[in-house]
C-alpha cells in the first residue's frame, strides 16, 4: 500500500479544506511533517487511522456515545464564536498493490450535524468509481480485510508507546496482542468456535456430563470474565476523571495566556533548547572520534568493496541452492519410502514393474531440479544471515562513499561548534532579561500539578488496558483447553460422522496454528536480531535472539552466548529494543505498508538519535511519514534527511485566527533559515 493524499475539512484545528500530498519515490521515501505542540500534528497522524476504521479504531469498550463525543470535539469551532462547522471530513487516498496490479482507492468519511447528533457517512471509490462490487453495508469490513487493523497498528505508532513498553517491560504483551492479527489467525479461531458449537449441539444427553477438570476450567473462565468486567468499570471511572481534568486545565491555561503566559512558555522553551544545545556540544567531540575511528577508511577502497559484495552474493546463491538440494533429497527419500510400502501396492497387477517405473520417473524429476553443479563451492562459507548482515554493512559503506557522508560530517563539526556557541549566548541574554514569576508562578505550579495528575490517570488507564489484554489472552487459552476436553469426550462417546469430522478438523487446525506460529516466531527472531544490530550503536552487543513460543518472553544473548538481562541495557538501548520489536513485528507480517511515526525520537540520547536518522528512517519502508517537533528533528537532523525527503510540511497554529496554517517545507529551509518562529 502507498498513501498518496490526506484531505481534512473542518477537522480539529484545520479550518476549511487542507490537503497533504504524501507521494514518495523509491529514492526519496520520507515525508517529514513538523509542528509545534497544539498545531495539529498528532491530529493529522490519528486522522488517517480514524478515516480508515472509524469507531473500530478505538477500543471495543468505546461506546457510540463516547465516539460521537470524541468527534464532536474534533469539529472545527470558529474563534470567538460558539458556532461550529456543519460538517467535518477525513479523506484518505492510497494505492493498493495486489497480484501485480495496482488500484487507486479513496476512503471518504464525513460527519454531519443532524439536530445536534453527528451522522457518519462512509464513501469508497476504486479507480475513481463507486465501489459497487461490495455491498455498501459491508464497506467497513472490506477496508478491514484490505488493511487489517491489528496489522496497521504495527506500522502506525508513536514514541510514547515505545517508552511505555520499556518502562513497564511489556514487550511480551505487545507480541501476544499482535500475533493473531499478524498471522491472520482470526478467521481460524472463528472456525474453531463454530466447530465447537456444532459439536456441543450434536452431543448426546448422557455425554454432556463434563469431568472435574472441565468444571475447573469453566470456573476459571467465569473468574476471568468477572475480572474483565471489573477492569472495564475501572477504565470507565478513570476515563471520566481524565475528562473532568480537561476543563480545569483549559481554564488555568486561559488565565496564564491573559497575563502573559506566552512569554513564560517561550522561556521554558528556551531553557529546553539550552539543555539540548549543551548536550549537542558535548556530543561533538564523541562524534568526531566516531568518524575517524569508524568506517571512513573503507570508503577509500570502493572497487574492493564492490568485488567483495559480488562474491558474497554469489556465495549466498550457492548456499541457497545447497539448502534446496538437501530438502529435495530429503523429500525424495520420503516419497520413495512411501512407495516401498507393501500395503500401497496390494491388489495392483505387475507391482514390481510399475513400482520400478514410478521410482525411476520420480527420481528423474527430482534430479532435474538439483541445479547445483559439483564444481560450485562457496568461498567464504557464511550463513545466509551472516551474508545478509555483511551485505547491509557494505551497502552502508557504499552510501557513505557516494554521498561523502563522513567527510561532510567532519566538515560540519567546527561550524556546528560556532553556531551552538552563538545560540547559547543569545539564549542566556534572553533568559537574563526575563521578568519575575511572582504573578504567574502559582498558576503554572497549579497547571503542572493538573498535568501531572492527568498523566498519572492516563498511565493508570494504560495499565488497566494492558491487564485487559493479558486477561483476554488467558481467556483464549482457557477456551482452548475447554475445547480439547469437549473434543475428547465427544470422541469417546462415538457420536455421529459429521461431528467426528468436525473434531478431526479442529485437530488439523491446531496443528496448522502450531506450525505456523513456530515458523513466524523463528522469522520474528531473525528480523528482531537484524533490527537490533542495525539500531544499537554498540557493535556486537547482541548476537542472538530467542522468543519463547508459550510466554513470548524475549531473551538476548551476547557473542559468548550469555543471556543479557534487559534491565542492564541503558534507557536509550531499551527504547531502541522496543522500537526493534515493533519493526520486527511489522516485517514479519509481510504486509508492505507505510510507516507512520509520531514523536519518533522521544527521550533518545544523541547516539541513538543518530542511528534512527541514519539507519532507520531512510530504509524502514517504501514510504516513511514522520511527525515531529523541531526539538526532535532539529536543523542538524533535517539537513541529514534532506537527500531522502520527497517533501516536508510544517504546521503553524495561529492563535489570533484559531486555526492551523500549512507551510510547504519544514521549520528551516535548505539554507538553514527558520521558516516558522517558535
Amino acid at each position: 500500500m502507498h498513501l498518496t493524499k490526506v484531505t481534512l475539512k473542518n477537522y480539529g484545528v484545520y479550518r476549511d479544506k487542507i490537503e497533504f500530498d504524501l507521494t514518495t519515490t523509491p529514492e526519496k521515501p520520507v515525508i517529514l511533517i513538523g509542528g509545534t505542540n497544539g498545531a495539529g500534528k498528532t491530529t493529522l497522524f490519528e486522522s488517517i487511522l480514524i478515516g480508515f476504521y472509524g469507531q473500530s479504531y478505538f477500543d471495543k469498550k468505546t461506546t457510540r456515545k463516547e465516539y460521537e463525543k470524541f468527534l464532536g470535539n474534533k469539529v472545527h469551532r470558529y474563534l470567538g464564536s460558539a458556532s461550529a462547522a456543519d460538517s467535518t471530513s477525513i479523506v484518505v487516498d492510497f494505492k493498493f498493490y495486489h497480484n501485480g496490479e495496482v488500484d487507486d482507492y479513496t476512503v471518504d468519511r464525513t460527519w454531519y450535524d443532524d439536530d445536534g447528533r453527528l451522522t457518519e457517512q462512509l464513501k469508497i471509490k476504486k479507480n475513481n468509481k463507486r465501489l459497487d462490487a461490495v455491498e455498501e453495508s459491508q464497506w467497513q469490513s472490506f477496508i478491514e480485510e484490505l488493511i487489517p487493523k491489528g496489522i496497521a497498528k504495527l506500522f502506525f505508532f508513536d514514541g510514547e508507546k515505545i517508552v511505555k513498553m520499556t518502562e513497564d517491560d511489556n514487550e511480551e504483551i505487545e507480541i501476544k496482542s499482535s500475533f493473531d492479527s499478524l498471522l491472520g489467525l482470526d478467521v481460524v479461531e472463528q472456525l474453531h468456535s463454530d466447530l465447537r458449537i456444532h459439536i456441543m449441539r450434536n452431543m448426546k444427553d448422557d455425554s454432556k456430563s463434563i469431568n472435574t477438570e472441565y468444571d475447573k476450567f469453566l470456573e476459571e473462565k467465569e473468574e476471568i470474565v468477572d475480572d474483565l468486567e471489573r477492569l472495564e468499570e475501572r477504565i470507565i471511572e478513570k476515563t471520566s476523571k481524565q475528562d473532568d481534568l480537561v476543563p480545569q486545565i483549559e481554564e488555568i491555561e486561559a488565565k496564564i495566556s491573559k497575563i502573559g503566559g506566552g512569554f513564560a512558555s517561550k522561556r521554558e522553551d528556551l531553557r529546553i533548547e539550552r539543555a539540548s544545545l549543551q548536550s549537542d556540544h558535548t556530543a561533538l567531540e564523541n562524534e568526531l572520534k566516531s568518524i575517524l575511528s569508524g568506517a571512513m577508511p573503507f570508503t577509500l577502497i570502493p572497487k574492493q568493496i564492490k568485488s567483495l559484495e559480488a562474491q558474497i552474493k554469489k556465495d549466498s546463491e550457492i548456499t541457497k541452492k545447497q539448502f534446496e538440494k538437501e530438502i529435495l533429497n530429503e523429500k525424495l527419500d520420503q516419497i520413495l519410502a512411501v512407495l516401498d510400502q507393501k500395503t500401497l501396492w496390494k491388489g495392483v497387477p505387475d507391482e514390481s514393474k510399475l513400482k520400478d517405473s514410478l521410482n525411476a520417473k520420480i527420481t528423474k524429476v527430482f534430479d532435474s531440479k538439483k541445479s547445483l553443479k559439483k564444481d560450485m563451492k562457496s568461498l567464504f562459507n557464511f550463513s545466509l544471515l551472516e551474508s545478509e548482515n555483511i551485505l547491509n554493512l557494505l551497502e552502508s559503506l557504499t552510501l557513505q562513499n557516494r554521498w561523502g557522508f563522513n567527510i561532510s560530517r567532519l566538515q560540519r563539526v567546527s561550524k556546528e561548534f560556532d553556531d551552538i556557541y552563538d545560540k547559547l549566548n543569545q539564549i542566556e541574554t534572553a533568559l537574563s532579561n526575563a521578568p519575575n514569576d511572582d504573578e504567574i508562578g502559582p498558576l503554572i505550579s497549579k497547571l503542572n500539578t493538573l498535568h501531572e495528575e492527568q498523566g498519572m490517570t492516563k498511565n493508570e488507564i494504560d495499565h488497566l488496558e494492558r491487564k485487559v489484554t493479558t486477561q483476554n489472552t488467558y481467556l483464549k487459552m482457557i477456551n482452548s483447553k475447554i475445547r480439547h476436553i469437549v473434543a475428547d469426550q465427544y470422541k469417546d462417546k462415538n457420536a455421529g460422522t459429521q461431528a467426528q469430522l468436525a473434531t478431526k478438523v479442529q485437530k488439523v487446525l491446531d496443528e496448522y496454528i502450531l506450525k505456523l506460529k513456530e515458523k513466524k516466531l523463528h522469522l520474528l527472531e531473525v528480523y528482531l536480531l537484524e533490527e537490533l544490530q542495525r539500531l544499537l550503536h554498540k557493535e556486537n552487543l547482541i548476537t542472538k535472539v530467542t522468543i519463547d513460543k508459550e510466554s513470548f518472553e524475549i531473551t538476548l544473548y551476547d557473542k559468548d552466548e550469555n543471556a543479557i538481562p534487559k534491565d542492564l541495557l541503558s534507557k536509550g538501548e531499551q527504547q531502541m529494543f522496543a522500537t526493534g520489536v515493533l519493526l520486527a513485528l511489522a516485517k514479519t507480517s509481510g504486509k508492505p505498508l507505510p510507516f507512520m511515526i509520531d514523536t519518533p525520537l522521544a527521550r533518545l540520547d544523541v547516539s541513538h538519535r543518530d542511528n534512527m536518522i541514519e539507519k532507520f528512517f531512510p530504509y524502514a519502508s517504501h514510504q516513511v511519514v514522520i511527525f515531529s517537533t523541531d526539538s526532535e528533528i532539529s536543523e542538524k537532523y533535517y539537513q541529514q534527511l534532506l537527500p531522502y525527503l520527497s517533501r516536508s510540511y510544517a504546521m503553524e497554529y495561529l492563535p489570533g485566527k484559531g486555526k492551523t496554517r500549512q507551510h510547504l517545507g519544514y521549520f528551516w529551509n535548505e539554507k538553514g533559515e527558520r521558516v516558522i518562529a517558535v
